[in-house]
């Protein structure tokens, strides 16, 4: 905005320099309609090159880093959903009876997705033990909770 300010006042200079060389009043109104175009010029270019204000950038940058990190925690959620069917899907499957299945996910620095731990409830440890570690190999916690005869 200032530079606005600084061309204007060079523009109203200029232009009071040159109504003084005129060399007659023949020439008045064309000089006038000049110096309004140069003055109509001059102060419109500034302000159609200002920039986005530093807070409008900076208010962009945050909704869309919070729109992206929305986005990675739904796609974790998902992956824990999916894995926990799966697990419990195959558990079952090898005769073991699951009350309770809990799978927790983590994103890296470079936002891919690791298995974390997996909880479960079940009537036969040392089978869930053995078939959980299969299935999601030496990464992540186990942890399983055996019931008790009743």
């Amino acid at each position: 905005m200032t530079e606005a300010v600084r061309i204007a006042c060079f523009v109203s200079a200029a232009a009071g320099m040159l109504s003084l060389l005129l060399p007659g009043k023949s020439l008045a109104r064309q000089m006038k309609f000049l110096l309004s175009l140069m003055m109509a010029l001059s102060l419109s270019v500034p302000l159609l090159h200002t920039e986005l204000p530093a807070d409008l950038e900076t208010l962009t940058q945050m909704q869309t880093q919070a729109q992206e990190e929305q986005l990675y925690a739904e796609i974790a959620a998902e992956t824990e959903r999916k894995l926990e069917a799966v697990l419990r899907e195959k558990l079952e499957e090898a005769g073991i009876t699951v009350t309770e299945l809990e799978v927790t996910v983590h994103r890296d620095a470079a936002n891919c997705i690791h298995f974390s731990r997996v909880s479960t409830v079940c009537d036969d440890f040392a089978g869930a033990n053995r078939l959980l570690r299969e299935l999601t190999g030496e990464e992540g916690e186990i942890v399983v909770t055996e019931i008790l005869g009743e």
